[in-house]
């Protein structure tokens, strides 16, 4: 009898033992889901040579509630015990330790060079950083709590930690860099931050910040002309040019010539739908830097720019007068440019 008690007692033992997580259910309207951001995004970020960390993408506590398929404050699972951890990481890319902005490490991209990170906030929970200072995954335990919210938890935002110029040739697949689990059984998975498609990265010795300028002339009378070849209606534009190169960056504009009358200078740009009833007649529109106006297709090269910086190039628009006779109307014009370096 002694013995079969023991037997017994001994199988209640191990059957306790056997439950180490509490059990956990995702909500029944929420599903897992899958969140994206490409590197292609921040490009012009990521070719400035100079250390900083970027805000690649964030994502709202709203907006990731919603789709999973949840209010933000609905519990997203729920748990029978207390003590469930959440578990911020598993990245595809290996955590290092980092001196970034917000005190985290980085998950490598490029060695040295380009780390991305996330930092969780704006919630209930507080501030969180994943990777952790030393590069390891971040865990976060609900205490009392058998349930949280996206409310709770709050946005997710993606950085990139930038220690320097970034060469060409490396590249950053597509695949999981984030996930967002709670520890229980079975262990559930929340969200998954995933890199769209690959990026590669590709040395740019300069760019522009200003890739849009509009010029706005506003209401430009006809009788501000005086005749073929005058100009009237003058505006300022800017371009911002940055280099991470000791290079003499030039610019090039691109636009519609006005080939009748034959005569018209090619630095005069065609008016859009310039045979338009309500298009204005006889007129076209003219770059010039610093006075000069610029031929269409010509490249404009600037001086040797120091590594590293940044140049603002001053431009003027106006309208030019291409015949004897000007009909008013609409009177806009496109130029496209493109920025090179020697």
């Amino acid at each position: 009898m002694k013995h079969y008690l023991w037997l017994f007692i001994a199988s209640i033992l191990l059957l306790n033992s056997n439950k180490s997580f509490a059990e956990c259910h995702l909500n029944p309207n929420a599903k897992p889901i899958s969140l994206y951001f490409n590197l292609k995004e921040s490009e012009q970020d990521i070719n400035k040579a100079n250390n900083k960390d970027i805000n690649v993408k964030t994502f709202s506590a709203e907006q990731i509630a919603s789709e999973m398929g949840i209010d933000v404050n609905a519990p997203i699972f729920l748990c029978d015990e207390e003590n469930i951890s959440l578990m911020f990481g598993d990245s595809v890319l290996t955590g290092k330790s980092a001196n970034t902005e917000h005190g985290t490490g980085g998950l490598k991209i490029i060695e040295d060079k380009l780390y991305l990170y996330f930092v969780i906030s704006g919630g209930n929970i507080g501030k969180i950083g994943y990777p952790k200072a030393d590069g390891t995954n971040y865990s976060y335990n609900l205490g009392t709590r058998k349930k949280i919210t996206w409310k709770d938890i709050g946005n997710v935002s993606i950085y990139l930690h930038k220690k320097g110029a970034i060469n060409s040739g490396k590249s950053l697949s597509s695949g999981v860099i984030f996930k967002l689990e709670a520890l229980g059984s079975p262990k559930l998975n929340l969200i998954s931050v995933r890199h769209s498609s690959t990026y590669r990265f590709r040395t740019m010795g300069c760019m522009t910040t200003t890739p849009s300028p509009k010029v706005n002339f506003g209401n430009v009378q006809g009788s501000l002309f005086k005749g073929k070849g005058t100009t009237a209606g003058h505006a300022n534009f800017d371009i911002i040019i940055n280099c991470v190169e000791n290079v003499k960056p030039k610019i090039t504009f691109l636009g519609q010539k006005i080939k009748n009358p034959s005569d018209t200078p090619d630095s005069v740009i065609r008016l859009d739908n310039s045979n338009h009833v309500n298009t204005a007649k006889g007129v076209g529109v003219q770059i010039l830097y610093y006075g000069t106006p610029i031929s269409l297709g010509e490249p404009l090269v600037f001086g040797r720019t120091p590594a590293d910086s940044s140049y603002t190039a001053h431009f003027t628009a106006r309208y030019y007068q291409t015949r004897d006779k000007i009909t008013g109307g609409t009177a806009n014009a496109t130029a496209r440019f493109t920025i090179q370096y020697e």
